[in-house]
């Protein structure tokens, strides 16, 4: 069953849809959280896949636009994470206030994994557990590495005729490409350092990266000190071929499979408990 309205996030309605099982509903539900640049489809409508698959298994599901993306109103933060970061801690609340929940697993990709980390340390959240794609880190290692390696895949691409064709004949989006590069570039200095402190609500975590993403080796190595610095369980999966925002598939297919795995562990564990 589907659902879709607005909540409100400070002065901001936010947009959300849901995917809600028919019967055999779970306590616990999933919030999935976009990218920088994208919206609650998730980039080639990932989530939208990943919610119907989920409410399948009985988790209910919550996609929803950051401020200013989407169908939501309000800007686009421009000066670090803090306006993403309360509007998921406002998702939340929303999503266990109107539907029969006992806490939320936060699904987030690249920026929106981000966000997701540090809801967590900030705020005192009824979280199960956090599933993270392309976590970043800021550093100017990983700054020059995102922005070459966004550059070599738009040099791969001129290598078939139709896009090369497309460049040439001024039909490409230039103006998004060059976006693009300057927002990988800037990855150096895009976020704050993490906070020290204890993080305000504790979940065990599932990182997802993908094996060609040039910022995979340094963030994954960063995130997972940080939960074994603050005793938070964590996994660390790998995703052999697959690019920063797994753009195929089947490389889906795999994210599904992980979490699935992964989740039925942990409400094992909380069982046992």
């Amino acid at each position: 069953m589907d659902k879709v309205g607005y909540f409100r996030s400070a002065a901001n309605q936010l947009s959300y849809s849901t995917e809600l099982p028919v019967q055999h509903a779970r306590r616990t539900g999933i919030i999935f959280v976009h990218a920088a640049d994208g919206n609650r489809l998730g980039p080639h409508r990932m989530f939208v896949e990943l919610a119907r698959r989920f409410a399948l298994l009985g988790y209910p599901a919550l996609r929803f636009d950051l401020s200013g993306c989407g169908d939501s109103t309000g800007e686009v933060s421009q000066q670090g994470i803090d306006a993403e970061v309360f509007d998921v801690a406002g998702a939340v609340e929303f999503f266990t206030a109107n539907a029969p929940l006992d806490g939320v697993v936060l699904f987030g990709i690249s920026r929106g994994a981000r966000v997701c980390y540090t809801a967590m340390a900030r705020y005192r959240l009824p979280l199960k557990g956090l599933i993270l794609l392309s976590t970043p880190v800021s550093s100017g290692k990983a700054g020059l590495k995102s922005f070459a390696g966004e550059l070599k895949q738009y040099i791969y691409k001129l290598k078939e005729p139709s896009h090369l064709w497309k460049l040439l004949r001024g039909r490409a989006n230039i103006a998004r490409i060059w976006t693009t590069l300057v927002t990988a570039g800037r990855l150096a200095d895009r976020y704050e350092t993490q906070e020290k402190t204890v993080p305000a609500s504790k979940a065990p975590v599932l990182f997802i990266y993908a094996g060609h993403d040039s910022i995979a080796e340094e963030s994954s190595r960063y995130y997972a000190a940080k939960c074994r610095d603050n005793a938070l369980p964590y996994d660390c999966r790998f995703i052999a071929e697959a690019n920063h925002s797994f753009f195929h598939y089947k490389w889906t297919e795999q994210i599904f499979d992980l979490s699935e795995e992964w989740l039925e562990r942990i409400s094992e564990q909380v069982v046992k408990l």
